[in-house]
């Protein structure tokens, strides 16, 4: 009997929170999973054990999105450890606040790094090596801010509208061999740590769907977009309606 090795996908942020439910499903569906964390070390190798313990395969790995070296280093550990990858999903992000007066420049690069630089580049070392053996699919995990403009977050919403726009360029640059989609929430989880709990709750208060205000709807979005060849470029949104109004 052939045994055919498992696809790969590699989810950044993958530790915690969304990133954990992403992993958790994308191992359901027989993908060998890369948890790369930045900080979270301990909840993404707990998550990884839990994976394997199940019959799955993953491994938890470090990544620093504001060190251009770290990329080649992780996408080598994928590749000796667990295979030829096909489906990066950005979920990995920073979210904090802008001053209009007396900002920080070095808190305003690691916004951007974290939030867009880091991801393209990310992408871009990716999609080499994708090419390389025979395609796969890049999918960003971005935000409504990233076209409706949130009060005090300049370089949040700057950077989460480049990752909209990066996600068409790409698109257009990696096809036919690599799909490249984005997906973009709204209220779908309440922040952590809680300091920004009551922007959020206004948040749902103004989503039409909020009943349905859940992680899951994120997942089930990653999932069509895994079984739709003929889509890319796309931003999805899940945002129970919010930017209708």
């Amino acid at each position: 009997m052939t045994h055919h090795p498992p696809n790969v996908a590699l989810v950044t942020g993958g530790g915690r929170r969304l990133g954990a439910l992403l992993c958790q499903e994308l191992a359901g569906m027989g993908f060998a999973v890369a948890v790369a964390y930045q900080r979270a070390a301990e909840p993404a190798q707990r998550l990884a054990e839990a994976i394997r313990a199940s019959g799955g395969e993953a491994l938890a790995l470090p990544l620093d999105l504001t060190n251009p070296d770290a990329a080649a280093v992780l996408l080598d550990a994928i590749a000796e450890r667990l295979g030829p990858l096909r489906l990066v999903v950005h979920n990995a992000g920073a979210f904090a606040p802008t001053p209009v007066t007396g900002g920080d420049w070095s808190a305003m690069s690691t916004l951007f790094q974290i939030n867009l630089q880091g991801p393209l580049w990310l992408s871009l070392q990716a999609a080499t090596r994708m090419r390389a053996n025979g395609g796969g699919q890049i999918i960003h995990i971005a935000d409504l801010w990233g076209e409706r403009p949130l009060a005090g977050h300049v370089a949040y919403c700057a950077a989460k509208a480049g990752v909209l726009m990066a996600t068409q360029v790409l698109a257009r640059d990696l096809a036919p061999l690599i799909r490249v989609n984005a997906i973009a929430p709204g209220a779908i989880l309440p922040p952590d740590p809680p300091a920004s709990a009551e922007p959020f709750q206004t948040l749902l208060r103004r989503t039409p769907l909020a009943d349905h205000a859940t992680p899951r709807a994120v997942v089930e979005a990653v999932r069509y977009l895994l079984a739709a060849p003929f889509v890319t470029g796309e931003i999805l949104h899940v945002d129970g309606g919010r930017r209708l109004g």
